[in-house]
This record gives C-alpha cells, sequence and structure tokens, in this order.
C-alpha cells in the first residue's frame, strides 16, 4: 500500500511573524502614499475593524470585507508593487525564527509545507519566493475586466470554517493523512482549521485559543 504523505499547515499573521500583516499593509499605505481624505477614511476605517475582530466584535471573515473594500479600483500590478517594497522594508524583519525553524524541520522531514491565511493573496507573493510552500491557500481579490479591483472578494475568505474545507479538500486531492498531519496558528477562529489534523498546535495564542489548547491538551509555543 501507498504510504500517505504528511503535510504542515501554517496560518501566517500571528503565526509565521509577529504583527497582523493587512495591519502593517494599511499602515505603509498611510506612511507612503499621498492619500484623499475619503481613501485615507477607508484606511482608518479597516484599521478599526482590525481592532474590533481583535475585542472580538466583529468576525475574521468581515473584517476582511471591509479591508478589501479599500482596494477598489487598484491595479493588481500596483498591489503587487506595493506588497514587495511591504515585505522587504517591514515583514521581512518581523518573521518568527522560530516559526521558520518549524518549517524547516517539517521541510526536512519530508512533509508538505502549506500556507492558509485569510490574507490577500498579493501580500502573500513575497511569502512564497521566501518560504517556498508547497502550496498557499488565502484569499483572493476581484479585479474588473479594466484589471482594477472591484473591492470584492473571488470566491470566500480563506478564514474561520472555510479553513478547515480547505484542509479537508486538499488532503483528498494529495492523499494527505490528517492524522499525521499539523497545523500552527495564533487566533481562536482557526479552532476548526487546528482540529482538522493530528498535531495541533497553538502558537503565540490569542487569550480564548490558549484556554482551548490547554482544555485539549493541545501544545502552546510563545515565539
Amino acid at each position: 500500500m501507498k504510504k500517505k504523505k504528511i503535510a504542515a499547515f501554517f496560518d501566517v499573521d500571528g503565526t509565521l511573524i509577529y504583527k497582523d500583516s493587512q495591519a502593517l499593509e494599511a499602515k505603509f499605505i498611510l506612511k507612503k502614499e499621498n492619500l484623499s481624505l475619503g481613501y485615507l477614511g477607508k484606511i482608518l476605517l479597516t484599521l478599526f475593524a482590525l481592532q474590533l475582530n481583535r475585542m472580538g466584535w466583529i468576525s475574521l471573515s468581515y473584517q476582511n470585507k471591509v479591508y478589501i473594500k479599500t482596494y477598489r479600483g487598484r491595479t493588481r500590478q500596483w498591489l503587487e508593487k506595493m506588497a514587495n517594497d511591504l515585505f522587504s522594508q517591514v515583514i521581512e524583519k518581523k518573521l518568527i525564527p522560530r516559526s521558520l525553524a518549524l518549517i524547516h524541520g517539517h521541510r526536512k522531514k519530508g512533509d508538505l509545507i502549506v500556507l492558509v491565511s485569510a490574507t490577500t493573496h498579493h501580500i502573500l507573493i513575497p511569502f512564497e519566493k521566501q518560504i517556498e510552500p508547497d502550496k498557499i491557500f488565502c484569499t483572493r481579490i476581484e479585479f474588473g475586466q479594466n484589471g482594477e479591483c472591484t473591492g470584492k472578494v473571488l470566491g470566500k475568505i480563506c478564514a474561520q470554517e472555510e479553513k478547515r474545507s480547505i484542509v479537508l479538500e486538499f488532503a483528498g486531492e494529495m492523499d494527505v493523512d490528517l492524522e499525521q498531519s499539523h497545523a500552527y496558528t495564533d487566533h481562536h477562529s482557526d479552532i476548526p482549521f487546528l482540529e482538522s489534523v493530528g498535531h495541533p498546535v497553538a502558537i503565540n495564542p490569542t487569550k480564548k485559543l490558549a484556554a482551548f489548547a490547554k482544555k485539549r491538551g493541545w501544545p502552546l509555543y510563545r515565539f
């Protein structure tokens, strides 16, 4: 019988990097761009939505929908150029060395490395070059025929139950043994994602995830 593959699924924000990539992006745009009052208002609203999500008042999916509206009118080229600058100037310095060491360890054992993040695709392109995962699942944004972002999501936000569905589908397609596989995240909204594998790990967890992980006897790392 052919031996099944083992995968290591990693969230990004708070798990592979300190801080939230969308918050970092919003602050980076505020600093670098000469913004109109209307666009400035949108950016500030998204930062407020990020805070509301941290407080548990709105869902991660809703917060992402609010944020993606700020991309309306931006071209794919502009977003990717900005994301590359953001990574080289800000995010690269916030990569968590011990999380990267976990990836290295899994790769050394021959495990598949999979990033599963609510973050939008353009922000994760530099991660693909740096980390070289076998697969990235993330939130995709819609572009119109004019090449500009519509401010809407293409498909579903890669968060909450959707992450679990992605893991299950990927495992079926790639013949992955989920009972022997691993998942890493920092946020309690990812509990279904963690429950989909045999070896869930909480990294720098929120209070809710820390309490849940302790109750279930899951490993809990603070990097």
